[in-house]
């Protein structure tokens, strides 16, 4: 988070003319800024580590026997835990516009260290039988409840201290954190496939990823209890409007705003899960590549990605919102189909179309976080998010890999996965004609 320059002040800041003041107020939201985005990679190196070791996890805590439905139901664990997301949504998002911004935080990466641990001291299949991947589940929706509420309380609580004119770019560092800690995630079960046996994964190897996120969470946790609590949620307890009940009060108050929330977040989650957590299992189930080249090609595009999101959010608000969510619909629509074609004729065209699809996803999470914050007034604004970008996890998030997989067991078809992608483009692109501009404008606080 060191490229963060120097900033001019929000409105939130408080300040009054010394440039002492200034000073003061630029290293406030740096900090907001680099506890927030740690604390991302922390929760989504958690979150993905399960999806990239999906094909061992299969191994692992289900009978052997017919591999596609061990595969089928170890993506299904992680399809129905995202079910539970916008119950953590509506409980973490209560507890940001009821209670605090930074309370919420913490909670929620507290939860994810908490289950990552305790998946990675499960029994396996073979040691307790079915009550193993009963844990597992249990433990992946714990894992869920607290993703449900992170990026919605973290992008608001970085949105309301930032400057309206740097906005995009300074909430962008947020999915700058997703995605470095889903690198992260890759480049570990990468180094595993390279060190160790097979036997040897499966026996304890797997787990080493998911026991590394205690200590990680500890950190976390540190860093975000030092941090000051959001101006604009201090005014609204001062004057009286914290919402009580604020999930039930975004849908009276915001419908629109929920569902646009949900149609813009569509062919984000869509192309982000396929992309980067699904397709290392598909580039070994197609006889495209072996796990370990799946896992570098994947740790690839997931570092260029991370590269470009910085760019992207900058560039949000100098053009705006509206025409670079635009254009990246309309480039999934043209670009999806072709990008599987081209996966069959060599390892090298793989992963070049792993790349572009890549890319695709970096532009795309690096304006969406501000887009939907801007829906929402402050009272309810970590609410309303994540109802709303809940809402499409279930939709195009958890369940895409599952659905990509049973697809092609279906139609036989290796391409089907890309049809999901242009569908999710174009409910998205249809959302995006219906939005006002909302870059370089304030924030609504009630």
């Amino acid at each position: 988070m060191s490229d963060i320059p120097p900033l001019s002040l929000p409105a939130d800041s408080g300040q009054t003319g010394p440039a002492d003041d200034d000073t003061a107020a630029t290293r406030r939201i740096r900090r907001i800024v680099s506890a927030g985005a740690f604390g991302t990679v922390v929760e989504f190196f958690d979150f993905s580590v399960y999806a990239f070791l999906a094909t061992t996890m299969a191994q692992v805590f289900f009978a052997r026997g017919d591999p596609t439905l061990a595969l089928l139901y170890t993506f299904g664990i992680s399809g129905v835990s995202f079910v539970v997301r916008p119950l953590g949504g509506i409980l973490l998002g209560h507890l940001g516009d009821r209670y605090g911004r930074r309370p919420a935080l913490t909670v929620s990466v507290a939860g994810m260290a908490f289950a990552s641990t305790a998946i990675g001291l499960v029994p396996s299949y073979a040691t307790i039988g079915v009550t193993a991947p009963i844990l597992l589940f249990v433990f992946r929706c714990v894992q869920a409840l607290s993703a449900g509420g992170e990026l919605g309380g973290a992008a608001s609580y970085v949105a309301e201290v930032a400057p309206d004119n740097q906005r995009g770019r300074l909430t962008s560092m947020m999915n700058f954190g997703t995605v470095a800690g889903t690198t992260l995630g890759s480049a570990s079960v990468a180094v595993l496939h390279v060190t160790m046996s097979h036997d040897a994964l499966l026996s304890w190897g797997w787990r080493l990823p998911f026991l590394v996120s205690f200590p990680l969470g500890v950190i976390t946790l540190i860093l975000r209890r030092r941090l000051d609590e959001s101006q604009q949620f201090e005014r609204l307890e001062k004057s009286g409007s914290v919402s009580r009940v604020p999930a039930l009060d975004a849908l009276r108050s915001s419908p629109r705003s929920v569902l646009n929330v949900c149609g813009l977040s569509l062919a984000s989650f869509m192309t982000y899960y396929l992309t980067f957590t699904y397709l290392p299992t598909y580039f070994q189930r197609q006889g495209l590549m072996s796990a370990a080249a799946a896992a570098w090609s994947t740790t690839a595009a997931l570092t260029l990605a991370a590269f470009a999101i910085p760019f992207w959010g900058r560039m949000s608000d100098r053009v705006g919102r509206r025409p670079l969510l635009i254009a990246v619909c309309a480039a999934i629509l043209l670009v999806a189909y072709p990008a599987f074609l081209v996966m069959s004729h060599s390892a090298a065209a793989t992963v070049m179309a792993q790349i572009v699809l890549g890319q695709l996803s970096a532009l795309y999470v690096s304006v969406i976080l501000a887009t939907n914050c801007e829906q929402f007034p402050a009272r309810v604004r970590t609410s309303g998010f994540n109802l709303g970008y809940n809402l499409a996890a279930i939709l195009a998030g958890g369940t895409a890999p599952y659905l990509a997989t049973w697809l092609i067991a279906s139609t036989s078809d290796a391409k089907a996965p890309a049809w999901m992608l242009i569908v999710a483009a174009a409910i998205s692109l249809a959302t995006v004609y219906r939005l006002k501009e909302t870059a370089n404008r304030p924030l609504m606080v009630t």
